[in-house]
């Protein structure tokens, strides 16, 4: 058969062989199903009706995963289908009516359902991208982690303003009703949960956090403190803009950043907030509350 049935067989928890012997049973109790029907057993009629309806659900389960997470159709599956369509069909207009209606449904319930929602996919950040700055004349180009609810990130927001000499992706782990950042374009059907996906990756579960992509490398800072300290080294207007090398810059001070990046918050600091939470001052009132 066609490469459709190579992937589909390599994505199966179980082994081709079982669901082969499962559809040859499935259609010899059909068969033996059919033929006493035609003799007059209500009994076999309706657990015939009955399998061969749930025959079209499993169908239409493996047609939906084949269509959304494969993206490629089988064409042994496409004859099995085929073959309890028209074993349904033979059950008259009634069987047929709810075979559409029972396929129909779980077509529908797949198709409105995301399947890779819960994993980490490779989407590029830039679906994820709220608002961009671009400064005149900058050739450093920044990346930020931010959440609605985070007094820390309003304060690197605020550090930003004062210090606007590096370009800046503005990336949320969730949904804003309204940002404002001067000058900065909106970008209009962002997704947070992509932004909220590569940070679990990184094992990072608290904002804000900043990316500083460069050519052969890319550094990672965390909480509001240390990024505050890399923008007014990086992009206050009495700088000069970095050498094409980052590497040029202090030992001691990449090594501190770095060091900010990745290690967790020690007990009692408050510089950053939880992703999926918001965040609390030591009062344990929200931020939003104090707005």
């Amino acid at each position: 058969f066609n490469e459709g049935c190579k992937i589909a067989d390599s994505l199966t928890l179980v082994d081709p062989l079982y669901f082969n012997l499962a559809g040859f049973f499935f259609f010899l109790i059909v068969l033996i199903g059919l033929s006493r029907a035609r003799k007059g057993s209500s009994l076999w009629q309706r657990f015939t009706s009955l399998l061969l309806l749930a025959g079209l659900a499993a169908e239409a389960v493996l047609l939906s995963f084949q269509i959304i997470i494969i993206q490629a159709i089988c064409s042994y599956c496409l004859i099995i289908m085929a073959l309890i369509v028209l074993a349904n069909m033979c059950m008259g207009l009634k069987q047929m009516f709810k075979g559409i209606v029972i396929f129909s449904a779980v077509l529908i319930a797949s198709f409105s359902l995301d399947y890779r929602g819960g994993a980490v996919t490779s989407k590029p950040l830039e679906q994820g991208t709220m608002a961009r700055y671009q400064p005149e004349n900058s050739s450093k180009r920044l990346l930020l982690f931010i959440s609605s609810s985070c007094t820390h990130c309003q304060s690197v927001l605020d550090s930003l303003k004062d210090n606007p000499g590096c370009a800046v992706d503005f990336n949320p782990v969730d949904r804003y009703d309204n940002f404002s950042f001067p000058d900065a374009e909106p970008v209009a059907g962002y997704k947070p949960r992509i932004n909220l996906h590569y940070l679990k990756k990184l094992g990072i579960l608290e904002v804000p956090v900043l990316l500083d992509r460069q050519e052969t490398s890319m550094l990672v800072i965390r909480g509001g403190e240390a990024i505050k300290a890399y923008i007014d080294q990086q992009c206050g207007p009495r700088l000069p803009q970095p050498p094409a090398p980052a590497l040029q810059q202090s030992a001691e001070q990449m090594s501190s950043m770095s060091t900010s990046s990745y290690a967790l918050p020690l007990p009692g600091e408050e510089d950053g907030c939880a992703i999926e939470e918001d965040c609390e001052d030591p009062l344990g009132q929200s931020s939003l509350q104090q707005q």
